[in-house]
C-alpha cells in the first residue's frame, strides 16, 4: 500500500522541460527596414485650410412668386320681359324674369377698362365707368315703352328661350375692379386675394367674387421676377481639403446682424450671369465685380421667404466652425506627436553608431532584431525564430 502512494507523489511532481526560443540572423531575411543615420524625414503634415477674403459678394435667391396687376369685369342683368296688353298695361309672361351674367371675354373685358364704358348688346352705351365701384343702370334692350303709355313689342331670345311681342326692361350691375395678385412661375397660378387661383399662362380666368379676370404675363423682367438679393457685402472663402485631394469650397458672412456659411456646389447662371450654386436650390452666389450691380437689394416677400433655408445656412456655419476647431485641435496633435517621434528617432539613431544591438533591441520592440551599419544606412532586420532543445 505504501509502495503505490510513493509512486504517485514522484509522478505528480515530475516538471517538463520545453526548448527555449532563439534567432537564426544569417537566414533570409523575413523584414529588412532601412534608416538614414545622417537625416531623418520631416513630418508631413496634412494641408491645413486656407481663408481668402473676398471684398463683395451677393447672395441670390430664386423667387417663385411676384406680383401681377390684374383687373376684373362683372356685369349681371335682371330681365323684366312684359307684354302690351289693351288696357295699355304691362302683363308679366311666363317666364319673363330672370338673371343672367354677361360672358365679355378677354379683349372684351380689357377694351372695357381701357375706355371706362360698356355696350349694350342691342345697342346704347354707357359711359364714365368707375374702378372698384359697382355701377347700375336699366335699359330697354327689346321693344319699347315710353311715358305715355305707348307700347310696342318685339321678338326676344336668349338663353332662357324666346317670346314674341314682348317689351324687355333690363336692369344692369357693371363692377370694375383692379388689383394685384400672386404668381407662382412654378406652379404656374395665378393667387388672387380672394384666393382663387387661376392658370398663370392662361392670361384669363372666372373669379366668383370679380368675375372675369384679365392679366398680362408677356413682359418678363429676369431680374426683377427670378433673384432678390440677400445680401450683399464683403465674404471670406474657406478652402479644404478631403481625404481624397478633392476640394470644398465655403463662402462664410461673418457681421454683427448676420451670419451665414454656404458651400459651392457648381457654376451655374442667373439671368445669364455666371454664378456660384449653393448646396440649397434656391441660393446662389454671385461673386463676378462685372455684374455686382446687375440685381438690386429689395425687400422680400412673404411669399418668398424661406426659413427652412435660411436656418440650414446657420447649421452650415456652425458645422463650419466647430469642424475647422476639431481640425485644428488634430492637426496640432498630429505635429507634436510627430515631432516627438523624430526626436526620438534622431536619438535612438545616435546610439546605433556606438551600439548596434541596443539600436535593434529598442526599434524592433524586444529581441529578435539585429541591425547592420553600410555607410550611413542602418538596416533594421527582423530574425527567424527557432526552438532550441
Amino acid at each position: 500500500m505504501c509502495i503505490k502512494h510513493t509512486i504517485l507523489v514522484i509522478i505528480t511532481i515530475i516538471h517538463f522541460t520545453f526548448g527555449f526560443i532563439a534567432y537564426d540572423c544569417h537566414g533570409p531575411a523575413q523584414n529588412v527596414t532601412s534608416f538614414d543615420s545622417l537625416e531623418v524625414d520631416n513630418c508631413d503634415f496634412p494641408i491645413a485650410s486656407t481663408t481668402q477674403q473676398v471684398p463683395r459678394i451677393q447672395l441670390l435667391q430664386r423667387i417663385e412668386t411676384y406680383p401681377v396687376h390684374f383687373k376684373s369685369c362683372l356685369i349681371t342683368v335682371d330681365y323684366l320681359i312684359t307684354r302690351c296688353s289693351l288696357f295699355e298695361d304691362a302683363q308679366l309672361v311666363e317666364g319673363g324674369y330672370f338673371s343672367e351674367v354677361v360672358d365679355l371675354g378677354n379683349a372684351r373685358c380689357s377694351e372695357i377698362h381701357q375706355k371706362c364704358s360698356y355696350t349694350f348688346p342691342l345697342g346704347g352705351i354707357v359711359t364714365d365707368l368707375q374702378m372698384n365701384e359697382t355701377t347700375l343702370i336699366s335699359h330697354t334692350v327689346a321693344g319699347s315703352l315710353d311715358r305715355f303709355g305707348n307700347c310696342r313689342g318685339m321678338n326676344f331670345k336668349s338663353s332662357r328661350g324666346e317670346w314674341e311681342d314682348v317689351v324687355v326692361q333690363a336692369k344692369f350691375k357693371i363692377y370694375l375692379s383692379e388689383g394685384s395678385a400672386i404668381a407662382n412661375t412654378k406652379d404656374n397660378t395665378l393667387i388672387l386675394p380672394s384666393g382663387t387661383k387661376m392658370k398663370l399662362s392662361d392670361n384669363y380666368g372666372i373669379d366668383t367674387f370679380k368675375g372675369e379676370t384679365v392679366w398680362t404675363n408677356n413682359h418678363f423682367n429676369c431680374e426683377e421676377q427670378d433673384f432678390v438679393v440677400l445680401f450683399d457685402g464683403p465674404a471670406s472663402l474657406i478652402t479644404s481639403i478631403t481625404n481624397d485631394n478633392s476640394s470644398i469650397y465655403t463662402y462664410i458672412v461673418e457681421s454683427d446682424k448676420i451670419v451665414f456659411a454656404l458651400k459651392k456646389i457648381k457654376k451655374t447662371f442667373a439671368c445669364e450671369i455666371p454664378v456660384i450654386q449653393t448646396e440649397h436650390p434656391q441660393l446662389v452666389i454671385l461673386t463676378d465685380s462685372m455684374f455686382l450691380n446687375h440685381f438690386q437689394i429689395k425687400s422680400i416677400s412673404p411669399q418668398n421667404t424661406d426659413l427652412m433655408a435660411y436656418i440650414n445656412t446657420k447649421f452650415v456655419y456652425v458645422e463650419n466652425v466647430f469642424k475647422s476647431t476639431i481640425s485644428a485641435s488634430y492637426n496640432d496633435l498630429l505635429q507634436k506627436q510627430c515631432v516627438l517621434e523624430r526626436q526620438l528617432l534622431q536619438q535612438r539613431l545616435t546610439l546605433a553608431s556606438n551600439n548596434l544591438p541596443e539600436f535593434a533591441y529598442i526599434m524592433g520592440g524586444g529581441p529578435g532584431y539585429t541591425a547592420v551599419k553600410h555607410a550611413e544606412i542602418i538596416y533594421l532586420i527582423k530574425c527567424k525564430k527557432l526552438v532550441s532543445m
